[in-house]
């Protein structure tokens, strides 16, 4: 089954300044601890996914065709995607994303939403 990818029609991931940013780079290594010795350190996955804060403005056109994306497209959630994503030198470029929590919403202004999210970003 193909990866589903953001609809064009949407705008880039790419937050407002006010919401940007995130928690964490990455996630937390894994630690095992003994009851003789040191403890270990691994990493907890074999690539590396960045939690990004996401609050996007969007027309009523746009919010139905993300809400219609996140529901059918993404199963809710539960799916990957490719999207186009701001990177770290600030340019735009494809990575593979989840939205694995809630999305959350308001009316902003007349015609417009605030969509807001996190999401993980393979390999940011």
């Amino acid at each position: 089954m193909a990866i589903p990818s953001w609809p064009s029609s949407l705008p880039a991931l790419r937050s407002r300044v006010q919401e940007a940013g995130s928690k964490a780079l990455h996630a937390a290594p894994q630690v095992t601890n003994f009851d003789d010795g040191p403890s270990r350190q691994r990493r907890r996955s074999l690539y590396v996914e960045t939690p990004l804060n996401m609050a996007i403005r969007m027309t009523p056109e746009q919010f139905v065709a993300f809400k219609a994306f996140h529901l059918v497209g993404l199963n809710s959630g539960a799916r990957r995607f490719t999207g186009p994503v701001q990177l770290p030198d600030m340019s735009i470029g494809t990575r593979t994303c989840r939205i694995p929590g809630e999305v959350s919403w308001s009316a902003a202004k007349r015609n417009e939403y605030l969509v807001s999210f996190t999401l993980l970003v393979q390999d940011w």
